[in-house]
């Protein structure tokens, strides 16, 4: 383990090697063991906690509250107005994407409704359609249901 490694391990659990996940406190305690500077690291952190840990606990005043969320409105950010160039960029995944999507029901949609539209003729395994007798049922129209048609005269 690094020296790095280890001041990142005391920043994010503490001091008490026992809050340290256990693959890590393997790994600590065999740093620790071989190195000198990051004993003395581990007591200050001690220490310091030891230390913060007999403070008493303190509120922050309403003035400071105020102060600490009037800032953002003390100071704002500058938002750079966006030009042409940075949209066409930044969005033509987005767009590519949209219009991708939009194609592809299109098609799936045109696919799906033309073919509930014209019915096929079946065909067992052992016959085949001829060319002219499948032009003849798809131009034959009595498939229709004409029952339900209303006759003008």
């Amino acid at each position: 383990m690094t020296k790095r490694e280890f001041l990142d391990l005391l920043d994010r659990y503490g001091a008490n090697p026992s809050r340290w996940p256990a693959p890590l406190r393997l790994a600590a305690d065999r740093a620790l063991a071989a190195d000198a500077e990051l004993r003395d690291l581990l007591s200050a952190e001690q220490v310091l906690e030891t230390a913060l840990a007999g403070l008493p606990a303190i509120t922050a005043s309403p003035e400071l509250r105020r102060t600490v969320m009037d800032i953002p409105l003390d100071h704002p950010r500058g938002v750079a107005a966006p030009s042409l160039a940075r949209l066409l960029l930044a969005g033509w995944r987005r767009w590519t994407a949209g219009m991708a999507t939009v194609t592809a029901a299109g098609v799936i949609g045109f696919v799906l409704g033309y073919g509930q539209l014209v019915t096929l003729p079946t065909a067992t395994a052992g016959e085949q359609v001829a060319g002219e007798d499948l032009a003849s049922l798809l131009g034959d129209t009595s498939y229709y249901d004409s029952g339900d048609a209303e006759t003008v005269e």
